[in-house]
């Protein structure tokens, strides 16, 4: 657990408008006919809090799993950040995306290796981090995610060290926008503090032009 303090947190996430044609190309194939609108709600709706997750963690735990394991507590987390705070029509349109989209990945593993198992086995090397491997991960641990259902208090309670108070539950709508991933981060902070979560004052989105990038940065401003 960092002295939040000393920290400042970037989330860093593709934009698909900037992206070189290439990887347009990808995007495409991969959420089809409405790909700007499914990029954007499942990479600036959802995973944007995600991302957060991995700031909550950083904060808030004692001592962080395996990055595997990481990453499917805070897919649960997201989700279940949604379930609890979500439009439902948003929701719907974005496990349907999950649905379509996993189906396009081909499986990169036999003998029915889980893919926790896979994404362990090859953590840090190469062959987990091309894009169809390491997207059939992610969107396995999401699919995980839905079908398991925990509420946001068990996700955060499996994410924190310190106990956390359930606060009242609202709906928050977005029109997707440049502005969309800001305002969810910024209503997530404000919302999730109130549950007695940590994280630091300084959080801020920032674009970039590959549409693969996407991560949470720690950055200590005390050195």
């Amino acid at each position: 657990m960092e002295n939040i303090k000393d920290y400042r947190i970037k989330i860093v996430t593709g934009k698909y408008q900037n992206a070189p044609l290439e990887q347009k190309r990808m995007i495409q194939e991969l959420f089809g006919e409405n790909t700007e609108n499914n990029y954007e709600i499942y990479f600036h709706w959802y995973n944007v809090i995600h991302e957060l997750g991995h700031a909550i963690m950083m904060f808030n735990s004692l001592s962080r799993p395996h990055p595997v394991e990481e990453e499917q507590l805070v897919n649960n987390f997201a989700y279940a950040y949604w379930q609890y705070y979500g439009e439902k029509k948003k929701l719907k349109e974005f496990c349907s995306i999950v649905d379509e989209t996993i189906q396009k990945f081909t499986i990169p593993t036999r003998n029915n290796k889980s893919y926790i198992d896979y994404a362990k086995d090859k953590w840090g090397k190469e062959e987990l981090f091309t894009f169809n491997n390491y997207g059939w991960f992610q969107f396995s641990s999401v699919r995980t995610a839905i079908t398991g259902a925990q509420n946001l208090e068990q996700a955060l309670n499996r994410m924190c060290s310190s106990q956390v108070f359930p606060n009242k539950a609202e709906t928050m709508q977005y029109e997707i926008c440049d502005q969309m991933a800001a305002q969810v981060v910024a209503d997530a902070v404000r919302s999730l503090k109130k549950w007695g979560v940590l994280l630091p004052e300084n959080i801020e989105i920032v674009f970039c032009d590959d549409v693969n990038c996407h991560m949470c940065q720690a950055e200590n401003i005390s050195q």
